[in-house]
């Protein structure tokens, strides 16, 4: 694409998650004008409250391939990419019982098709590794998980779009209104939350985002599509109980993943659908549930003090039979699309929906890649 073509050409992202940020820094470098609007601050949203789990893709690998081939290409691209975000810790999947051991092969083929190493390890070495292991461990192996710094990638991406971008602005505390004339976004209405400030910010194209929000976001131009609120509950505890993720070798089920984290250990995660994201806490239901599933990994929880409890809510797409809270969303898709809201009648609005922090920087890659294509062919 010709620079100069882009020399002018102003975006709005709507969203200061990782997503957002993402958005902004490839779009910089790519030479647009950008503005980021976020309502409340930068990585307030699902980006500052998920399990800080950089993903080999083992867990995605039997039902969603895809998924996990991007996610294991995207771990080794922001290793190198950003490695002062990035803590190795390395990964380990553990089964528990009989089941779980057969269900380890299947991972383990699964993984080796999508291109995931993974290295089996004796019960005796896994136990060596990770003494807090319980002692009914039948069979282990490792994959590349690591844990991301949310806070650092987000600083990351602004530097970023700073020193490539003509012009790059972040609004923080703001709210939006998408006026729609003539099948076209022609500015973009933001209020500031705090001093009541109103601004038109014209644009050529605007990108939503907004995470578990995006929904609403496009119901602002008239655009419809439904997003899942799905909760999920961590625990963490001042004590760190191992060095490397731990992941229950099962299907995905509350109490799978326990993360060293700099203040200790994240025990994770549940899937609750819930009717409202800014109404995400933990219920004693689901805290009881990942307590008792994690001791089964690693008995020492059972009792262990408890830093503090939160939730985050996962941005995934609606599909037909999960439409309440008595839903299960493990069968949702964990990947990511990029809608041109062209065929809703607005054409120069876009969507960023689904995905996960590991995958970041491709989803900004394909969503601003659209915005190139388009120019194209205008």
């Amino acid at each position: 694409m010709n620079m100069h073509k882009l020399k002018n050409k102003q975006l709005v992202v709507i969203g200061g998650g990782v997503t957002g940020l993402g958005i902004a820094a490839e779009a910089a470098k790519r030479g647009f004008s950008v503005t980021v609007v976020e309502r409340n601050t930068i990585g307030s949203g699902t980006t500052g409250n998920f399990h800080g789990i950089l993903h080999s893709g083992a867990r995605y690998a039997v039902n969603e391939p895809d998924v996990a081939r991007e996610c294991y290409q995207e771990n080794q691209a922001l290793r190198a990419l950003i490695p002062d975000a990035i803590t190795d810790t390395g990964g380990l999947f553990v089964a528990m019982n009989k089941t779980e051991a057969a269900y380890a092969g299947t991972i383990m083929k699964a993984c080796r098709a999508a291109g995931i190493p993974t290295t089996e390890i004796t019960p005796a070495e896994a136990r060596r590794r990770e003494p807090a292991l319980s002692g009914e461990l039948k069979r282990a192996f490792l994959v590349p998980d690591g844990r991301v710094d949310g806070p650092t990638v987000l600083t990351y991406c602004q530097k970023i779009a700073r020193e490539a971008g003509p012009h790059v602005e972040f609004l923080e505390h703001h709210v939006v209104g998408l006026p729609v004339e003539q099948g076209a976004i022609m500015s973009v209405n933001v209020k500031n939350t705090q001093t009541n400030k109103l601004r038109a910010i014209r644009c050529d194209y605007v990108i939503n985002a907004a995470g578990v929000w995006s929904g609403r976001v496009a119901e602002l131009a008239a655009v419809d599509f439904s997003m899942v609120f799905d909760k999920g509950s961590m625990i963490v505890f001042d004590q760190q109980f191992s060095s490397m993720v731990l992941n229950r070798c099962r299907p995905e089920n509350d109490g799978d993943l326990l993360v060293p984290g700099s203040e200790g250990s994240i025990m994770g995660t549940t899937a609750r659908v819930v009717n409202d994201p800014d109404e995400a806490w933990p219920t004693q239901e689901e805290i009881d549930s990942l307590l008792a599933d994690g001791a089964v990994m690693v008995p020492a929880l059972t009792g262990a003090s408890v830093h503090r409890l939160y939730a985050g809510v996962r941005p995934l797409m609606q599909q037909q039979g999960v439409v309440s809270t008595t839903h299960s969303t493990r069968s949702l898709s964990r990947s990511f699309q990029v809608l041109d809201h062209a065929t809703s009648g607005v054409d120069n609005f876009i969507s960023v929906v689904g995905g996960k922090v590991t995958v970041f920087r491709l989803m900004a890659e394909r969503a601003v890649s659209l915005l190139e294509q388009k120019l194209s062919s205008s």
